[in-house]
């Protein structure tokens, strides 16, 4: 199974209340109870790298 994002590549998270993040791909995994890819999202705030866990590859857009 190949990923769609790509580790270090960057990315728009989309959440459920509209907000956006804007971050690096750190890696991804595959959830075997939704049988969809999920990343770990690396982004900065107040100067320091924060993760995002288990994100859904439909939340993510690709950053040009």
């Amino acid at each position: 199974m190949e990923a769609k994002f790509k580790k270090g590549q960057s990315v728009r998270i989309i959440k459920r209340n509209g907000e956006t993040i804007d971050g690096i791909v750190r890696d991804w995994d595959y959830n075997v109870c939704t049988f969809g890819r999920e990343y770990n999202i690396d982004y900065m705030k107040d100067g320091q790298i924060w993760t995002v866990i288990c994100v859904p590859e439909n939340a993510i857009k690709e950053l040009l």
